[in-house]
């Protein structure tokens, strides 16, 4: 599989491209496929003052994006990457299960991990409570 690995992605910045790389090397997930860049939710309208195909652009262009989605035959997962593991990707591991789950109105679990570099320790107990998966990734040597 990491022979096959894309080295880039489009809507990820390099630094966490390299992380999902590192994690993919590292940790070989199961899942059948992946989905990058996952628009979920309703987005945000700007108001009746637009025209209806603004209105239209806006609300698909403002909604929420997942990084990646793992889809199992028997569950889906979701993965945050960042840097940093802080009160940002908490909120946002927990909004994006809501989202995914009713955006595509699943009936299988939904699974989050976030995957990082490091986490902010007071984050710990939070994404406990929320049953998130952290997953703390090393910087791997390319040469």
């Amino acid at each position: 599989m990491s022979q096959n690995r894309p080295s880039k992605y489009p809507h990820l910045l390099p630094e966490d491209a390299q992380l999902w790389n590192d994690y993919l090397t590292l940790h070989e997930p199961d899942h059948v496929s992946f989905m990058f860049d996952v628009a979920v939710g309703e987005g945000r309208d700007p108001g009746d003052n637009f025209a209806d195909n603004i209105r239209a652009m806006a609300l698909q262009l403002s909604k929420r994006r997942i990084d990646v989605v793992g889809i199992r035959p028997d569950s889906v997962e979701i993965f945050e990457l960042t840097q940093s593991a802080g009160l940002k990707s908490a909120g946002q591991a927990i909004v994006y299960r809501h989202w995914l789950t009713v955006t595509w109105q699943l009936s299988v679990p939904v699974f989050t991990t976030i995957i990082c570099r490091s986490c902010q320790p007071d984050i710990l107990p939070v994404l406990l409570d929320h049953n998130i998966r952290l997953v703390v990734v090393p910087p791997l040597s390319h040469a």
